[in-house]
């Protein structure tokens, strides 16, 4: 298990885990109330709102998922912009193929088909 929250009236627990769904409990019982998938990568934050009505999730892939406790439903997904986000690299020349990829890996793209 990662990241752990409670919540202010202690009714709910959230937990996030290395199969990279962050899962939501009755606090009293240990009953399990939500499995929430989304994420690809381990998720190891979580933190539920002051009233419980939502929780955040955080996770290895890069981003934050806000979900309503009530219905399970993820309602956004947050992700930080990588370092070359929508930089055109058409045309781009003096890289090699395996440095054209990790550009394109870290947001970049191009008119021809890259990323």
């Amino acid at each position: 298990m990662q990241g752990v929250s409670l919540s202010s009236d202690g009714r709910l627990l959230a937990s996030g885990s290395w199969d990279g769904t962050a899962r939501l409990w009755e606090a009293g019982t240990g009953r399990l109330l939500a499995t929430l998938r989304g994420h690809t990568g381990a998720v190891w934050g979580v933190a539920l709102s002051a009233d419980g009505g939502l929780l955040a999730s955080s996770s290895y892939d890069g981003t934050v998922r806000l979900w309503e406790t009530s219905t399970g439903e993820c309602v956004r997904t947050l992700m930080a912009e990588r370092r070359y986000e929508r930089m055109d690299i058409t045309g781009l020349t003096g890289i090699t193929d395996a440095q054209r990829q990790s550009m394109f890996a870290l947001g970049a793209m191009d008119r021809l088909g890259g990323a």
